[in-house]
């Protein structure tokens, strides 16, 4: 994306995510920022000694360029339209009619430039009041059903991490790719909406077509009773010292899993001859292999299992992960510079043949590079004369 300029008009995770794959792979990013700040650089870490993180920003915005503007005020406004006028891309992440409130919807960013892409974001879509609602990544979780299937008898647990925003920005990030190719192959400007409901539904999409082509009263069914889909075993299962996570549902692997744990005779129940009725008997199944699973360690299950080419492994902590072998060779870890000190991110994922992202390091201050602003005027002026 060397040579195009994308205007990052969002804030907390999954717009400047989405910004930040641009930015490296070559894309001159410019993050616009309310006259204090996006909101995530005060989120900040509460551990003494490292208040100066910021989780939510930093991984986020590498190498952008950041100008500050305020919108309700008509001079800043104008010179918004000014940048826009001169950029590739524009991804806003504002409340639905937020930025035509502004005057500075999709149909005005078209008038500005009729080249550029322009790129919404939103937690339910917009368009009507039920698609126009607030919503962050725990609220879009519950409401698209990413609570459900967990086991009863207990509270729902939140998934610990922004999941729907990550997964949504990278899907922003594919979505500009598509639009900029169609651009440039077939000179269609398309204007993009992502809604992180859509795409929470998207990623629970197995279940989600579970549940449209299952009659109603098979929902009924107590929960317990069977697994809702073939795949059993799979799942945590306790150790004698604490649990690993399993998964040899597919046929070869169970009957590897039968004979290394010394229960070969397993196949012969009728209970378990197949897939699906080892998961219409799920908790007979569950009950007998923790049975087994409880007299051997962890790693002593895991190295058995590995070393048949089985699927399992040890739940990794956080400070697990960040110190393990495979994240060191994946090389995860990007050392960044913000506001002159040191701190570690999280590098984008993909990894290229042909060419090497640019993974800039440096996280701006607010407003460092306003002087931007005048410059993005004198490029509308050479581009009109042009």
């Amino acid at each position: 994306m060397d040579g195009l300029r994308v205007v990052d008009l969002t804030a907390n995770v999954a717009g400047p995510l989405a910004c930040q794959v641009l930015c490296d792979l070559g894309a001159e990013v410019i993050k616009v920022e309310p006259p204090t700040g996006e909101a995530a650089r005060r989120i900040t870490a509460t551990a003494p000694g490292f208040e100066h993180v910021t989780p939510y920003f930093s991984p986020n915005n590498r190498g952008k360029k950041s100008v500050r503007l305020d919108l309700g005020k008509p001079a800043d406004a104008e010179e918004l339209e000014r940048l826009v006028a001169v950029a590739d891309v524009v991804v806003q992440g504002m409340r639905p009619g937020t930025m035509e409130r502004h005057g500075l919807g999709p149909s005005r960013i078209a008038e500005l430039n009729p080249g550029c892409v322009y790129v919404s974001i939103s937690a339910y879509g917009g368009g009507s009041d039920l698609e126009d609602r607030r919503g962050i990544d725990m609220i879009v979780q519950a409401e698209a059903g990413c609570l459900s299937g967990q086991p009863p008898g207990r509270p729902p647990q939140l998934i610990p991490f922004q999941i729907v925003d990550g997964a949504t920005g990278h899907v922003v990030a594919q979505a500009v790719l598509a639009a900029i190719l169609h651009r440039e192959r077939f000179g269609v400007v398309n204007e993009v909406r992502v809604s992180m409901y859509d795409v929470a539904c998207s990623l629970q999409s197995n279940f989600l077509t579970l549940q449209m082509n299952t009659p109603a009263p098979e929902q009924a069914a107590a929960p317990e009773a069977r697994r809702p889909v073939a795949v059993e075993p799979s799942g945590v299962y306790p150790t004698r010292d604490g649990e690993l996570v399993l998964a040899a549902y597919v046929p070869a692997h169970w009957k590897r899993l039968i004979t290394l744990v010394g229960r070969p005779e397993l196949a012969a129940d009728p209970r378990f001859a197949d897939q699906a009725a080892r998961s219409c008997h799920a908790a007979e199944l569950r009950t007998a292999l923790t049975e087994i699973l409880l007299t051997r360690t962890t790693e002593d299950w895991v190295a058995l299992f590995s070393s048949a080419g089985l699927m399992a492994t040890r739940i990794a902590s956080w400070r697990d992960v960040t110190e393990s072998e495979l994240f060191a060779r994946r090389r995860l870890r990007l050392r960044a510079r913000q506001e002159g000190r040191e701190i570690d991110v999280v590098r984008t994922p993909a990894v290229y043949s042909g060419f090497a992202t640019t993974l800039a390091t440096e996280i701006p201050a607010a407003g460092a590079h306003d002087g931007l602003l005048a410059g993005a005027a004198s490029d509308r002026s050479r581009r009109e004369g042009r």
